[in-house]
């Protein structure tokens, strides 16, 4: 049994496919707690790294080259992600999710099944109006946009790699045409073999 990451565009399903894939497999879950862990670890507040957690823009960036000696906030924040998934890892099989876990988890040395869930924008458009409580189809659009823009920034500026990149992963699968099921069910036979 490998341990499991699970990276996602917004609206995918990533979060609901990779809790019924640990629930399925009898395996941790890790989502959310590791913001629990890191704000303790880190002596922040849960909202300071709820804010910071997967976002990475573009002043950041800029900042960033300017002054790559000095840390700031999110650069220690996610030195102690980082610790904390490693830590999870070598305690065993788990499925986690987001946070570079497929990049981190390969530099250790520690081996891993690393899925990309995706999928076309009408289906993620209705799960996340769903999910933010949006009606305007273009306020739903940026709202996504954001988001996954969000998340690619921060991959690529902690990974030096590009988000969504095929070669990051294992198993890249459409969740509006295979469905969240099918997903389960695939993610699920791959960790067996």
């Amino acid at each position: 049994m490998k341990i499991i990451t699970i990276s996602r565009e917004y609206a995918a399903g990533g979060h609901s496919i990779g809790r019924k894939v640990a629930e399925e497999l009898g395996l941790e879950f890790y989502d959310r707690d590791i913001i629990r862990e890191s704000a303790k670890a880190s002596g922040m507040e849960i909202n300071q790294v709820e804010q910071a957690e997967e976002t990475f823009s573009r002043a950041d960036s800029i900042l960033h080259s300017i002054t790559p000696i000095s840390y700031d906030q999110k650069d220690v924040l996610y030195e102690y992600q980082r610790d904390i998934i490693l830590q999870l890892a070598r305690k065993g099989p788990m499925v986690l999710l987001g946070r570079n876990g497929n990049v981190i988890l390969r530099e250790a040395g520690i081996e891993s099944l690393n899925v990309f869930i995706y999928a076309d924008e009408s289906h993620r458009a209705a799960r996340a109006a769903e999910l933010l409580g949006l009606t305007h189809p273009a306020e739903i659009q940026k709202a996504m946009k954001k988001i996954d823009h969000d998340r690619h920034t921060y991959y690529s500026h902690y990974t030096g790699r590009r988000w969504g990149d095929i070669s990051d992963y294992n198993l890249a699968l459409d969740s509006g045409a295979l469905g969240y099921d099918g997903c389960i069910r695939l993610i699920c036979e791959a960790a067996k073999l």
